[in-house]
């Protein structure tokens, strides 16, 4: 056996690997960006990996240095949530087998280990009117009646709507698929009244990240007006939450909502069913049985959010 090399057990039945030597690699590992564009260009076209994902694994580097074993190691003791750290030691395998570098990558159970915040309706109906700006409103209703992402809302064109049938087709990132869905004429009207000077709807953003920064003056208002500090965690994403558990409480099918969500994996859509259990379980709701079916009558109504 070669000086350097190691066994290790894997697992209770027997199951050994050999560990390859970290020192030798270290000069081989270097971070460059001539680097990551050849790798970016070798996962789209040889993993056929979409753009979007690919840009999401070359962040992940920029927060980490050294050999890979130093790598993973800077991983596992950082406060990452259990989900990105399994997606960085993926990212962390791929550019060795592009670099042609020995990297065991070790096992790593991803837990669902970070709590989703989605505000009660009433939260969302107080911060859709506070706002005064026609393009940030009609991006933060986009999200609530189509579910949409801020990459997805950002980088949405004018041809994706159809005024006449009163639809827009998103166009699904990150795992995300494609839907057509129906507007409200609220939003609709908002949106007639942006300018169309860009083939972008929202060209007022220079980034998705943007949008966010767009949002942060009315959640520090609200907090401060209402005394609640949950309007705090609120972010565009968090409209997205709440779109799908907003979907789910008024049909209780999760297939369905599994489609609207455009998700490939059914558990992503499992995260949102104790989301509603917990709004039934509020006092804004009366819950009515009738005829097998559960009826939600809702207190206040929100009228732009029914259809």
């Amino acid at each position: 056996m070669a000086k350097g090399v190691g066994l290790r057990l894997l697992s209770r039945r027997g199951s050994w690997v050999q560990i390859p030597p970290s020192a030798p690699e270290a000069h081989l590992w270097k971070l460059k960006e001539s680097d990551f564009l050849n790798f970016g260009l070798w996962l789209k076209f040889t993993k056929g990996i979409r753009d979007s994902t690919i840009a999401r694994k070359l962040r992940f580097f920029a927060k980490l240095s050294g050999t890979p074993s130093e790598m993973t190691n800077q991983l596992l003791n950082s406060s990452w949530c259990d989900k990105s750290k399994s997606n960085c030691l993926d990212a962390i395998a791929q550019y060795a087998e592009f670099k042609k570098i020995p990297y065991f990558r070790p096992h790593f159970r991803a837990y669902d280990n970070e709590e989703m915040f989605v505000p009660n309706p009433d939260m969302v109906k107080r911060f859709v009117y506070r706002i005064r700006s026609i393009p940030n409103k009609a991006m933060i209703m986009l999200s609530i009646e189509t579910g949409c992402s801020s990459g997805e809302a950002w980088s949405l064109e004018w041809k994706a709507i159809n005024f006449s049938t009163k639809s827009v087709t998103i166009t699904g990132n990150k795992g995300h698929r494609t839907k057509t869905y129906s507007l409200s004429d609220e939003l609709i009207g908002l949106l007639i009244r942006l300018p169309k000077e860009d083939k972008r709807i929202f060209s007022n953003v220079n980034k998705p990240t943007g949008i966010n920064d767009s949002i942060v003056d009315y959640r520090v208002r609200l907090a401060d007006e209402t005394g609640n500090q949950d309007f705090l965690k609120i972010h565009f994403h968090t409209f997205r939450h709440y779109a799908i558990s907003w979907h789910y409480f008024k049909t209780k099918d999760i297939v369905d909502t599994q489609r609207f969500a455009r998700h490939c994996d059914i558990k992503n859509t499992l995260r949102y069913v104790h989301i509603v259990k917990s709004w039934i379980r509020s006092n804004e709701y009366d819950v009515v049985y009738a005829e097998n079916k559960v009826c939600f009558m809702l207190f206040p109504v929100i009228g732009f959010m029914l259809r």
